[in-house]
Protein backbone atom coordinates (compact mmCIF):
# COMPACT_ATOMS: atom_id res chain seq x y z
CA UNK A 1 0.00 0.00 0.00
CA UNK A 2 1.26 3.85 -0.99
CA UNK A 3 1.83 6.51 2.04
CA UNK A 4 -0.54 9.58 1.73
CA UNK A 5 -1.12 12.48 3.55
CA UNK A 6 -3.33 12.18 6.22
CA UNK A 7 -6.92 13.78 6.05
CA UNK A 8 -8.64 15.11 9.09
CA UNK A 9 -11.68 12.75 8.55
CA UNK A 10 -8.93 9.66 8.57
CA UNK A 11 -7.51 11.10 11.40
CA UNK A 12 -10.42 10.52 13.59
CA UNK A 13 -11.22 7.54 12.08
CA UNK A 14 -7.63 5.90 12.98
CA UNK A 15 -6.14 7.55 16.14
CA UNK A 16 -8.54 6.26 18.42
CA UNK A 17 -6.88 2.92 17.92
CA UNK A 18 -3.27 3.85 18.12
CA UNK A 19 -1.26 3.38 20.92
CA UNK A 20 2.04 4.81 21.94
CA UNK A 21 4.91 2.75 22.95
CA UNK A 22 7.28 4.49 25.91
CA UNK A 23 9.88 1.72 26.06
CA UNK A 24 12.36 1.56 26.07
CA UNK A 25 15.83 7.18 17.64
CA UNK A 26 19.49 19.16 1.94
CA UNK A 27 22.03 16.16 2.77
CA UNK A 28 24.80 15.58 4.51
CA UNK A 29 27.92 16.74 2.32
CA UNK A 30 29.86 14.23 1.62
CA UNK A 31 32.54 15.55 3.07
CA UNK A 32 31.18 15.73 6.75
CA UNK A 33 32.29 13.09 9.06
CA UNK A 34 30.04 9.94 9.35
CA UNK A 35 26.92 10.97 11.84
CA UNK A 36 28.51 14.14 12.71
CA UNK A 37 26.81 17.65 11.68
CA UNK A 38 28.36 19.24 8.15
CA UNK A 39 30.17 22.45 8.84
CA UNK A 40 26.97 25.32 8.05
CA UNK A 41 26.33 27.09 4.90
CA UNK A 42 27.66 30.36 5.20
CA UNK A 43 30.13 29.57 7.84
CA UNK A 44 33.20 31.04 5.90
CA UNK A 45 34.28 34.95 7.37
CA UNK A 46 33.57 36.65 4.45
CA UNK A 47 29.93 34.47 3.71
CA UNK A 48 26.34 36.33 5.32
CA UNK A 49 25.15 35.24 8.87
CA UNK A 50 22.52 32.31 8.58
CA UNK A 51 19.43 32.71 8.67
CA UNK A 52 17.78 31.60 12.23
CA UNK A 53 16.08 28.81 12.12
CA UNK A 54 13.74 26.82 14.94
CA UNK A 55 13.27 22.96 14.77
CA UNK A 56 10.50 21.32 17.05
CA UNK A 57 11.34 18.02 17.94
CA UNK A 58 8.64 16.00 19.78
CA UNK A 59 9.34 12.86 22.36
CA UNK A 60 7.99 10.97 25.33
CA UNK A 61 10.12 12.37 28.83
CA UNK A 62 12.87 10.06 29.85
CA UNK A 63 14.67 9.71 32.86
CA UNK A 64 16.81 12.72 34.11
CA UNK A 65 19.69 10.48 32.48
CA UNK A 66 18.07 11.26 29.16
CA UNK A 67 17.01 14.33 29.13
CA UNK A 68 20.75 15.05 30.24
CA UNK A 69 21.73 13.26 27.88
CA UNK A 70 19.10 15.31 24.93
CA UNK A 71 20.35 18.63 26.22
CA UNK A 72 24.31 17.54 25.62
CA UNK A 73 23.30 16.36 22.56
CA UNK A 74 21.75 19.77 21.43
CA UNK A 75 24.20 21.89 22.59
CA UNK A 76 27.05 19.94 20.69
CA UNK A 77 24.73 20.09 17.96
CA UNK A 78 24.49 24.23 18.12
CA UNK A 79 28.14 24.58 18.11
CA UNK A 80 28.10 22.87 14.53
CA UNK A 81 24.96 24.88 13.36
CA UNK A 82 24.65 28.14 16.19
CA UNK A 83 22.04 29.61 13.68
CA UNK A 84 19.89 26.71 14.71
CA UNK A 85 17.29 26.62 17.96
CA UNK A 86 16.22 22.94 18.94
CA UNK A 87 13.01 23.49 20.54
CA UNK A 88 12.50 19.85 22.14
CA UNK A 89 8.94 19.26 23.37
CA UNK A 90 8.14 16.14 25.43
CA UNK A 91 4.74 15.05 25.86
CA UNK A 92 3.86 12.18 28.84
CA UNK A 93 0.38 11.63 28.16
CA UNK A 94 -1.29 9.92 25.31
CA UNK A 95 2.03 11.06 22.71
CA UNK A 96 1.05 9.16 19.86
CA UNK A 97 -2.97 10.64 19.87
CA UNK A 98 -1.18 14.18 20.45
CA UNK A 99 1.13 13.88 17.96
CA UNK A 100 -1.09 12.87 15.21
CA UNK A 101 -3.60 16.22 16.30
CA UNK A 102 -0.76 18.15 15.75
CA UNK A 103 -0.27 17.16 12.82
CA UNK A 104 -4.04 16.95 11.37
CA UNK A 105 -3.99 20.11 12.89
CA UNK A 106 -1.50 21.63 10.23
CA UNK A 107 1.32 22.01 13.12
CA UNK A 108 3.33 19.05 13.18
CA UNK A 109 6.49 19.09 14.92
CA UNK A 110 9.38 18.79 12.39
CA UNK A 111 10.78 15.96 13.93
CA UNK A 112 9.90 13.06 16.29
CA UNK A 113 9.95 9.97 17.92
CA UNK A 114 8.17 7.60 16.53
CA UNK A 115 7.46 3.65 18.75
CA UNK A 116 7.76 0.86 17.42
CA UNK A 117 4.02 -0.15 17.71
CA UNK A 118 3.21 2.92 15.76
CA UNK A 119 5.78 3.41 13.29
CA UNK A 120 4.51 1.63 10.67
CA UNK A 121 0.93 3.00 11.46
CA UNK A 122 2.23 6.79 10.70
CA UNK A 123 4.35 5.37 7.57
CA UNK A 124 0.98 4.06 5.60
CA UNK A 125 -1.15 6.99 6.98
CA UNK A 126 1.50 9.39 5.30
CA UNK A 127 2.04 11.58 8.30
CA UNK A 128 6.04 10.36 7.77
CA UNK A 129 8.38 11.91 5.18
CA UNK A 130 9.97 9.46 3.00
CA UNK A 131 13.84 10.27 3.50
CA UNK A 132 15.15 8.09 1.47
CA UNK A 133 17.21 10.74 -0.96
CA UNK A 134 19.00 12.27 2.61
CA UNK A 135 19.89 8.56 3.38
CA UNK A 136 20.70 7.40 0.18
CA UNK A 137 23.09 10.67 0.01
CA UNK A 138 24.25 10.00 3.59
CA UNK A 139 28.04 8.98 3.21
CA UNK A 140 27.07 6.69 6.44
CA UNK A 141 23.80 5.38 6.67
CA UNK A 142 23.52 4.66 2.84
CA UNK A 143 26.24 1.93 3.79
CA UNK A 144 25.04 -1.55 4.69
CA UNK A 145 28.65 -1.41 6.58
CA UNK A 146 27.66 1.07 8.37
CA UNK A 147 24.88 -1.05 10.34
CA UNK A 148 25.90 -3.67 12.82
CA UNK A 149 22.45 -5.43 11.65
CA UNK A 150 21.45 -3.95 8.40
CA UNK A 151 19.08 -6.61 7.43
CA UNK A 152 16.86 -5.45 10.85
CA UNK A 153 17.81 -2.18 10.36
CA UNK A 154 15.89 -2.06 7.00
CA UNK A 155 13.02 -4.09 8.64
CA UNK A 156 12.11 -1.57 10.96
CA UNK A 157 13.13 1.21 9.48
CA UNK A 158 11.66 0.95 5.52
CA UNK A 159 8.53 0.05 3.95
CA UNK A 160 8.04 -0.72 0.38
CA UNK A 161 12.03 -0.61 -0.02
CA UNK A 162 11.51 3.38 1.15
CA UNK A 163 12.81 4.90 4.47
CA UNK A 164 10.76 6.47 6.88
CA UNK A 165 13.11 6.51 9.78
CA UNK A 166 16.80 5.99 11.45
CA UNK A 167 16.42 3.54 14.50
CA UNK A 168 18.16 5.28 17.54
CA UNK A 169 19.63 2.24 18.60
CA UNK A 170 18.91 -1.40 19.78
CA UNK A 171 17.29 -2.95 22.74
CA UNK A 172 17.03 -6.55 23.69
CA UNK A 173 16.14 -8.59 27.05
CA UNK A 174 18.62 -10.53 28.69
CA UNK A 175 18.52 -12.06 31.99
CA UNK A 176 19.89 -10.26 35.24
CA UNK A 177 20.85 -11.93 38.24
CA UNK A 178 21.45 -11.88 41.85
CA UNK A 179 25.36 -13.04 42.00
CA UNK A 180 25.03 -13.37 45.65
CA UNK A 181 22.19 -15.54 45.39
CA UNK A 182 24.02 -17.74 43.22
CA UNK A 183 27.32 -17.80 44.85
CA UNK A 184 25.18 -18.87 48.09
CA UNK A 185 23.97 -21.54 46.32
CA UNK A 186 26.97 -22.79 44.87
CA UNK A 187 25.46 -22.29 41.59
CA UNK A 188 27.54 -20.84 38.72
CA UNK A 189 25.72 -17.77 36.90
CA UNK A 190 24.19 -17.55 33.46
CA UNK A 191 26.85 -16.39 30.73
CA UNK A 192 27.07 -13.15 28.42
CA UNK A 193 28.67 -15.89 25.56
CA UNK A 194 25.34 -16.69 23.50
CA UNK A 195 27.27 -19.79 22.54
CA UNK A 196 27.20 -20.92 26.21
CA UNK A 197 23.09 -19.67 26.78
CA UNK A 198 21.17 -22.63 28.80
CA UNK A 199 18.58 -24.68 27.22
CA UNK A 200 15.17 -24.26 28.70
CA UNK A 201 15.60 -27.34 30.49
CA UNK A 202 19.13 -26.32 31.99
CA UNK A 203 17.50 -22.69 33.27
CA UNK A 204 14.50 -24.63 34.67
CA UNK A 205 17.21 -26.58 36.85
CA UNK A 206 18.61 -24.00 38.25
CA UNK A 207 15.36 -21.47 38.74
CA UNK A 208 14.29 -24.39 40.88
CA UNK A 209 17.68 -24.63 42.81
CA UNK A 210 16.92 -21.28 43.24
CA UNK A 211 13.40 -21.26 44.79
CA UNK A 212 13.14 -21.89 48.51
CA UNK A 213 9.95 -21.45 50.54
CA UNK A 214 9.95 -20.38 54.10
CA UNK A 215 11.14 -23.95 55.40
CA UNK A 216 14.36 -23.71 52.55
CA UNK A 217 12.79 -26.08 50.68
CA UNK A 218 12.97 -26.38 46.54
CA UNK A 219 10.03 -27.18 44.50
CA UNK A 220 10.44 -30.52 43.91
CA UNK A 221 11.06 -31.46 47.37
CA UNK A 222 8.42 -33.06 49.82
CA UNK A 223 6.27 -30.81 51.77
CA UNK A 224 7.19 -27.29 49.52
CA UNK A 225 4.71 -25.00 50.34
CA UNK A 226 3.97 -22.80 47.09
CA UNK A 227 1.96 -20.72 49.33
CA UNK A 228 4.99 -19.14 51.33
CA UNK A 229 8.20 -18.89 48.85
CA UNK A 230 10.71 -16.61 50.39
CA UNK A 231 12.93 -16.59 47.00
CA UNK A 232 11.71 -16.97 43.41
CA UNK A 233 14.09 -18.49 40.86
CA UNK A 234 13.17 -15.81 38.24
CA UNK A 235 10.41 -13.66 36.69
CA UNK A 236 9.95 -13.59 33.01
CA UNK A 237 7.88 -10.31 32.35
CA UNK A 238 4.59 -11.57 30.02
CA UNK A 239 4.53 -8.03 28.32
CA UNK A 240 5.55 -8.29 23.99
CA UNK A 241 9.39 -7.88 24.47
CA UNK A 242 10.14 -10.33 26.87
CA UNK A 243 7.11 -12.69 26.24
CA UNK A 244 8.39 -12.33 22.01
CA UNK A 245 11.86 -13.98 22.89
CA UNK A 246 10.53 -16.99 24.38
CA UNK A 247 8.33 -17.36 21.57
CA UNK A 248 10.57 -16.56 18.92
CA UNK A 249 13.17 -19.00 20.86
CA UNK A 250 10.54 -21.99 20.45
CA UNK A 251 10.45 -21.26 16.19
CA UNK A 252 7.16 -19.77 17.07
CA UNK A 253 6.02 -16.20 15.85
CA UNK A 254 4.37 -12.98 17.74
CA UNK A 255 3.42 -11.79 14.39
CA UNK A 256 3.77 -12.78 10.74
CA UNK A 257 6.59 -10.29 8.70
CA UNK A 258 5.56 -7.23 7.21
CA UNK A 259 3.75 -6.50 5.54
CA UNK A 260 1.00 -9.29 6.75
CA UNK A 261 1.14 -8.32 10.69
CA UNK A 262 -1.09 -10.90 11.32
CA UNK A 263 -1.38 -12.59 15.00
CA UNK A 264 0.08 -15.92 15.10
CA UNK A 265 -0.34 -17.01 18.70
CA UNK A 266 -2.75 -19.76 17.48
CA UNK A 267 0.34 -21.49 15.66
CA UNK A 268 1.60 -24.73 18.04
CA UNK A 269 5.27 -23.35 18.29
CA UNK A 270 3.55 -20.08 20.02
CA UNK A 271 1.28 -21.89 22.21
CA UNK A 272 4.04 -23.51 23.51
CA UNK A 273 6.08 -21.43 24.33
CA UNK A 274 2.90 -19.24 25.91
CA UNK A 275 2.33 -22.32 28.39
CA UNK A 276 5.88 -23.13 29.05
CA UNK A 277 6.06 -19.01 30.23
CA UNK A 278 3.06 -19.57 32.10
CA UNK A 279 4.10 -23.15 33.53
CA UNK A 280 7.15 -20.94 35.84
CA UNK A 281 4.21 -19.49 37.84
CA UNK A 282 1.46 -22.05 37.96
CA UNK A 283 3.34 -25.55 37.40
CA UNK A 284 6.65 -25.38 39.10
CA UNK A 285 6.67 -22.40 41.30
CA UNK A 286 9.93 -20.79 40.08
CA UNK A 287 8.43 -17.50 39.02
CA UNK A 288 5.80 -15.12 40.98
CA UNK A 289 2.09 -14.50 40.57
CA UNK A 290 1.25 -10.57 38.73
CA UNK A 291 0.70 -9.53 42.60
CA UNK A 292 3.62 -10.47 44.09
CA UNK A 293 5.41 -7.07 43.55
CA UNK A 294 2.63 -5.35 44.57
CA UNK A 295 2.16 -7.52 48.00
CA UNK A 296 6.35 -7.27 48.72
CA UNK A 297 6.29 -3.37 47.87
CA UNK A 298 9.06 -3.53 45.28
CA UNK A 299 9.50 -3.70 41.61
CA UNK A 300 11.75 -6.51 39.90
CA UNK A 301 15.19 -5.16 39.96
CA UNK A 302 14.50 -4.02 43.95
CA UNK A 303 13.05 -7.49 44.90
CA UNK A 304 16.48 -8.58 42.73
CA UNK A 305 18.05 -6.85 44.80
CA UNK A 306 17.41 -7.38 47.95
CA UNK A 307 17.41 -11.52 47.10
CA UNK A 308 13.70 -12.16 46.54
CA UNK A 309 14.34 -12.90 43.08
CA UNK A 310 17.29 -14.73 42.01
CA UNK A 311 16.93 -13.37 38.26
CA UNK A 312 14.70 -11.57 35.76
CA UNK A 313 14.33 -11.56 32.40
CA UNK A 314 14.18 -8.12 30.95
CA UNK A 315 15.14 -5.77 28.95
CA UNK A 316 18.54 -4.41 28.32
CA UNK A 317 17.75 -0.63 29.36
CA UNK A 318 17.50 -1.46 32.83
CA UNK A 319 20.79 -1.75 33.45
CA UNK A 320 20.38 2.51 34.10
CA UNK A 321 17.73 1.69 36.72
CA UNK A 322 19.22 -0.80 38.43
CA UNK A 323 22.82 0.99 39.49
CA UNK A 324 21.23 2.99 42.09
CA UNK A 325 20.26 0.15 44.14
CA UNK A 326 23.89 -0.91 44.95
CA UNK A 327 24.37 -5.13 44.95
CA UNK A 328 26.03 -7.26 43.12
CA UNK A 329 24.38 -7.65 39.81
CA UNK A 330 25.11 -9.89 36.93
CA UNK A 331 23.95 -10.59 33.51
CA UNK A 332 23.57 -13.02 30.93
CA UNK A 333 22.18 -14.07 27.60
CA UNK A 334 18.20 -15.78 27.80
CA UNK A 335 17.85 -19.42 27.78
CA UNK A 336 16.75 -21.23 25.16
CA UNK A 337 13.71 -23.88 23.87
CA UNK A 338 14.78 -24.67 20.00
CA UNK A 339 17.52 -21.96 19.07
CA UNK A 340 18.85 -18.78 20.59
CA UNK A 341 16.82 -15.80 19.82
CA UNK A 342 16.31 -12.49 21.93
CA UNK A 343 13.93 -9.54 20.75
CA UNK A 344 15.48 -6.41 19.23
CA UNK A 345 14.23 -2.96 18.75
CA UNK A 346 13.90 0.62 19.85
CA UNK A 347 12.08 3.82 18.43
CA UNK A 348 12.99 5.51 15.41
CA UNK A 349 13.91 8.89 14.51
CA UNK A 350 11.13 9.95 12.07
CA UNK A 351 10.42 13.48 10.26
CA UNK A 352 7.07 14.81 9.38
CA UNK A 353 5.85 15.02 5.76
CA UNK A 354 4.03 18.18 6.66
CA UNK A 355 7.28 20.18 7.67
CA UNK A 356 8.19 23.51 6.38
CA UNK A 357 12.02 23.04 6.92
CA UNK A 358 13.10 19.41 5.67
CA UNK A 359 16.54 20.02 4.81
CA UNK A 360 17.32 21.54 8.50
CA UNK A 361 15.58 18.98 10.20
CA UNK A 362 17.73 16.79 8.63
CA UNK A 363 20.86 17.66 9.82
CA UNK A 364 19.38 17.58 13.36
CA UNK A 365 18.15 13.97 12.63
CA UNK A 366 21.51 12.78 11.45
CA UNK A 367 22.99 13.96 13.91
CA UNK A 368 21.21 12.43 16.69
CA UNK A 369 21.51 9.69 14.42
CA UNK A 370 25.54 9.58 14.57
CA UNK A 371 27.66 8.23 17.07
CA UNK A 372 28.30 11.19 19.49
CA UNK A 373 24.54 10.80 20.89
CA UNK A 374 24.04 6.85 20.65
CA UNK A 375 27.44 6.79 22.12
CA UNK A 376 26.44 8.64 25.37
CA UNK A 377 23.34 6.47 25.71
CA UNK A 378 25.28 3.75 25.69
CA UNK A 379 27.83 4.44 28.46
CA UNK A 380 25.12 4.65 30.64
CA UNK A 381 23.32 1.42 30.25
CA UNK A 382 20.09 2.63 28.41
CA UNK A 383 20.65 1.28 24.61
CA UNK A 384 23.38 -0.72 22.73
CA UNK A 385 24.61 0.48 19.50
CA UNK A 386 23.55 -0.24 16.31
CA UNK A 387 27.17 1.02 14.77
CA UNK A 388 29.65 -0.55 13.09
CA UNK A 389 31.90 1.95 14.16
CA UNK A 390 31.02 1.30 17.79
CA UNK A 391 31.87 -2.24 17.41
CA UNK A 392 35.26 -2.04 16.83
CA UNK A 393 37.48 -2.54 20.02
CA UNK A 394 38.32 1.46 19.55
CA UNK A 395 34.78 1.94 19.53
CA UNK A 396 33.56 -0.48 21.97
CA UNK A 397 35.80 1.06 24.85
CA UNK A 398 34.35 4.26 24.26
CA UNK A 399 31.29 2.77 25.51
CA UNK A 400 31.91 0.17 27.49
CA UNK A 401 31.64 1.38 31.41
CA UNK A 402 32.88 -0.95 34.29
CA UNK A 403 30.75 0.83 36.38
CA UNK A 404 27.16 -0.14 34.44
CA UNK A 405 28.52 -3.10 32.24
CA UNK A 406 29.55 -6.19 34.16
CA UNK A 407 32.41 -7.89 32.47
CA UNK A 408 31.78 -9.40 29.33
CA UNK A 409 28.85 -6.94 28.72
CA UNK A 410 30.08 -6.81 25.12
CA UNK A 411 28.95 -10.19 24.21
CA UNK A 412 25.12 -9.48 24.95
CA UNK A 413 25.51 -5.86 23.05
CA UNK A 414 26.77 -7.31 19.76
CA UNK A 415 27.89 -11.12 19.70
CA UNK A 416 23.67 -11.63 20.73
CA UNK A 417 22.26 -8.83 19.04
CA UNK A 418 23.90 -9.23 15.65
CA UNK A 419 23.86 -13.26 15.09
CA UNK A 420 20.46 -13.96 17.66
CA UNK A 421 18.49 -10.80 17.82
CA UNK A 422 15.05 -10.23 15.66
CA UNK A 423 12.42 -7.87 15.12
CA UNK A 424 8.90 -7.79 15.49
CA UNK A 425 7.26 -6.54 12.70
CA UNK A 426 3.71 -4.33 14.86
CA UNK A 427 2.02 -3.37 11.39
CA UNK A 428 -0.96 -1.35 11.66
CA UNK A 429 -3.76 -2.10 13.97
CA UNK A 430 -1.49 -3.69 16.25
CA UNK A 431 -1.86 -1.92 19.75
CA UNK A 432 -5.64 -2.89 19.49
CA UNK A 433 -4.84 -6.47 18.27
CA UNK A 434 -2.50 -6.86 20.73
CA UNK A 435 -5.08 -6.01 23.35
CA UNK A 436 -7.55 -8.86 22.45
CA UNK A 437 -4.58 -11.35 22.81
CA UNK A 438 -3.63 -9.63 26.16
CA UNK A 439 -6.68 -10.00 27.60
CA UNK A 440 -6.33 -14.01 26.76
CA UNK A 441 -3.27 -14.08 28.02
CA UNK A 442 -4.48 -13.00 31.58
CA UNK A 443 -6.11 -16.20 32.02
CA UNK A 444 -3.09 -18.26 31.06
CA UNK A 445 -1.09 -16.15 33.65
CA UNK A 446 -3.07 -16.72 36.58
CA UNK A 447 -3.81 -20.61 35.48
CA UNK A 448 -7.23 -20.41 34.78
CA UNK A 449 -7.04 -21.67 31.02
CA UNK A 450 -4.46 -23.66 29.25
CA UNK A 451 -2.77 -21.61 26.07
CA UNK A 452 -4.28 -23.99 23.35
CA UNK A 453 -7.65 -22.73 24.79
CA UNK A 454 -7.18 -19.40 25.19
CA UNK A 455 -5.32 -18.26 21.94
CA UNK A 456 -7.14 -19.73 19.18
CA UNK A 457 -10.83 -17.65 19.13
CA UNK A 458 -8.78 -14.38 20.68
CA UNK A 459 -6.05 -14.64 17.59
CA UNK A 460 -9.18 -15.06 14.87
CA UNK A 461 -10.67 -11.66 17.22
CA UNK A 462 -7.69 -9.48 16.96
CA UNK A 463 -6.68 -10.91 12.88
CA UNK A 464 -10.21 -9.28 12.16
CA UNK A 465 -8.96 -6.21 13.52
CA UNK A 466 -5.90 -6.22 11.77
CA UNK A 467 -7.90 -6.93 8.51
CA UNK A 468 -10.54 -3.91 9.08
CA UNK A 469 -7.24 -1.96 9.55
CA UNK A 470 -6.17 -3.14 6.33
CA UNK A 471 -9.40 -2.23 4.85
CA UNK A 472 -9.26 1.51 6.31
CA UNK A 473 -5.98 1.58 4.77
Amino acid sequence: MNARQLSRRKFLMWSGAIGSATLLAACTPPAAEVGQPAAAEGDGADAPAAEPVTIVAKAWPGSPFETESILAAIDEFGEAYPHYTIDWQTEPQAYGQKVLTQIAAGTPPDTMYAGSGDFFSWVIQGVLLDITPYVMDHAGFSNPEYWTHYEEELKRCTWEGQWYGLGSCWVCPHLYTNLDVFEAAGIDPPSNNPEEAWTWDEFLTVAKALTLDSNGRHPDDAGFDADNIEQHGVQWPTWFIPLHAAIGSNGGRYTAPAPDGSFQFDSPETMQAVQMVADLVNVHHVAPHGAFFSEIGMNNLEALGSGRLAMIADGSWNLLRIQPLEFNYGTGVLPYMQTRYTDIQAHNQVMAAGGKQPDATWEFVAFLSGDFYQKTMCQGGLWLPTHTSLATPEGVASWLNADVHPEGYEMIALDYVNQYGHTMYMGPGFWEANGIVSSALDTVWIGEAQAVDALPAAVEEANQVIEDWRNRS
